[in-house]
């Protein structure tokens, strides 16, 4: 019998335990586990990835924001410049860094801030482009 089935075997009957009762299983009820969020969903570090795609997401998300500000005519004449620098800049690292991602996680983070690069940079362009 291998050791795992043994393991999971109670003395008594000779039967395989539940996960409400046997040794160990208040340990098991107590608090609901929370997901554990990772980019690396497989299991090997990518630091440089990870780092390039929280980037891109940060500064695709900040592009966006200041393009539509800039659309929205709410604040100053410098939103325009900034939307459209922050996200041309945004798409110069993300799309590379698309090409160099190794997980699922992190090509998914890549793409929604390249959109919202994309976003940021129309919306910069269209209200004034890359100077004052």
């Amino acid at each position: 019998m291998p050791d795992a089935a043994r393991a999971s075997m109670t003395q008594a009957t000779g039967t395989t335990a539940s996960p409400t009762t046997g040794p160990g299983a208040a340990r098991r009820r107590g608090r609901p586990r929370l997901p554990h969020l990772t980019l690396n969903d497989d299991g090997q570090p990518h630091p440089v990835e990870n780092s390039l795609s929280v980037f891109t997401l940060v500064a695709g998300l900040v592009a966006c924001v200041l393009g539509f500000l800039a659309y929205q005519h709410v604040s100053g004449a410098w939103t325009h410049v900034g939307a459209t620098w922050l996200g041309l800049i945004t798409l110069i690292v993300g799309l590379p860094a698309q090409l160099y991602s190794a997980t699922r996680t992190e090509r998914m983070l890549i793409v929604t801030g390249l959109v919202a690069a994309f976003v940021g940079v129309c919306l910069g362009l269209a209200h004034g482009g890359l100077l004052p």
